[in-house]
């Protein structure tokens, strides 16, 4: 008997592996509805070629296109690069690592940090010196206004403008700010999405608008939500989406003026056994029709991603080990997604056509449900993955993929058996392992480390209820 196995999935580890075991690293799912072999299939996640070299071995915090340069705060240094990677050093800041927030109007650029505020015009990079400037905790930028949280407090305070009416980022008043008071919470960051101001605490979240009032902004009616923020570096916005990690240790999602969870119990679950989430990392970016939402955990050096577009969550990794994504901050520069590394000092372009990360292996590893089979003992003899094959090439000739499996659902794994995925050209290929053993609670698991393209549609198994004489794989 042959059957076709639940094979194509997300990262969904529960507490018990005996409930659900599976494993998406490196894999995201597409979905096809045009009539495709699969409506449903795994695809590598980008791998990152270099963009730009930096040249100095720090965090790279952040990102930003104004006025058709990218800018980047590598460390405690402003640059600015043009389309040809030429770069310019515009000043430096205080901090080198950490939290930072970049605004930006028709003239000014603005970098926010814990204790400064710093314009660029174009022409000169100064720190803000206004007396009145509080310090920041966060910081964005709506209807000719830059709007910045006070640190410990539950204020936001907006900037002035010049004699010409134009914002003024230079230009605060002590007097110019209101109070989220909906609840006794401190404020993390302010965010504009699609100007809807939210306000975003501790435990709370407010939304705000521009009423046109003397000072401009007020709640909107209902506009109050009892879900705050667990991870100041977490929010991100794109294009109408907000997403962070939420005081109740969740994945949240705006939908309309509230927050939903999107992460699944098993998300929580990896969630809880972080070591720390504090210092969490998110960003939003879109590559061929998905949007992402990548959050990596610094400390314990994991990164998991959510695509907004299918619903399914997947994790990401590098090299032997599997550690944490490479990528820290984001932007869409020269029609292409470019990340910043998060302590070499490089910028990349996140490449769907690269399968490693500047040469470092990227393990791509999918485990499947586990087999329902009625708790009967069952014969498996030969386990067939449906993928494209024949996509070895000149530095790669013969690309392998690895099968394990467990009896035990998840617990302990076979040694690994390795087959050709085709060298070049040899699209017919078969991907085939005979003689697989007896047991009960049957979950396979598959492991790409040659830098190639990965593509898998489907599994097939055939076994035999009741024919195992043993558990040996």
């Amino acid at each position: 008997m042959k059957i076709e196995l639940p094979f194509v999935g997300g990262a969904y580890t529960a507490r018990s592996p005996n409930l659900n075991a599976q494993v998406c690293q490196n894999f995201y799912l597409e979905t096809d509805q045009t009539g495709a072999k699969s409506i449903i299939a795994l695809v590598g996640t980008p791998g990152t070629t270099l963009w730009k070299d930096m040249g100095v071995a720090a965090e790279m915090r952040a990102l930003r296109v104004f006025n058709d340069f990218l800018y980047a705060v590598l460390g405690n240094t402003l640059y600015r690069i043009d389309g040809t990677g030429g770069v310019t050093t515009i000043g430096t800041i205080l901090t080198s690592t950490g939290w930072l927030d970049i605004t930006s109007d028709e003239t000014y650029l603005c970098l926010f940090e814990e204790t400064a505020g710093w314009t660029w015009d174009g022409v000169t990079f100064a720190r803000i010196t206004d007396a009145q400037f509080p310090l920041p905790s966060g910081a964005t930028y709506q209807d000719g206004y830059h709007i910045m949280s006070r640190t410990g407090t539950n204020e936001f305070y907006i900037s002035g403008f010049d004699g010409a009416l134009n914002p003024d980022p230079t230009s605060w008043s002590a007097t110019d700010f209101a109070n989220a008071e909906g609840a006794p919470d401190i404020l993390v960051s302010p965010i504009s999405v699609q100007r809807a101001l939210w306000l975003i605490g501790a435990e709370t979240t407010e939304i705000w608008y521009n009423s046109g009032a003397t000072f401009p902004f007020d709640r909107n009616p209902g506009g109050f939500v009892q879900v705050g923020c667990a991870a100041k570096r977490s929010i991100a916005t794109y294009q109408g989406e907000l997403m962070f990690l939420s005081d109740k240790n969740q994945v949240v999602r705006a939908r309309g003026f509230n927050l939903v969870p999107v992460s699944t119990y098993q998300i929580d679950y990896l969630i809880s056994t972080m070591t720390t989430i504090v210092n969490a990392v998110g960003f939003i970016y879109t590559q061929e029709g998905h949007v992402f939402y990548e959050l990596t955990f610094p400390t314990d050096s994991k990164t998991i991603c959510y695509d907004l577009t299918t619903g399914f969550w997947h994790t990401r990794a590098s090299g032997a080990s599997d550690i944490r994504s490479p990528a820290n901050c984001t932007a869409w520069f020269n029609n292409t997604v470019l990340v910043g590394h998060y302590d070499n000092g490089k910028i990349y372009e996140y490449d769907l056509a690269a399968y490693d990360d500047e040469g470092t292996v990227k393990r791509a590893i999918r485990a499947a449900q586990p087999l329902k089979s009625g708790n009967e003992r069952t014969f498996f003899g030969v386990l067939e993955l449906d993928m494209e094959t024949g996509v070895g090439t000149v530095a790669t000739p013969d690309p392998q993929i690895a099968l394990q499996t467990s009896k035990d659902g998840g617990h302990t794994w076979s040694a690994e058996r390795w087959k050709s995925m085709g060298a070049i050209g040899e699209y017919k290929t078969r991907v085939r392992w005979n003689r697989l053993g007896a047991g009960r609670n049957f979950v396979p698991r598959i492991i790409i480390s040659d830098p190639v393209k990965r593509c898998i549609f489907n599994a097939y198994l055939s076994g035999i209820n009741g024919g195992g004489q043993n558990d040996q794989s």
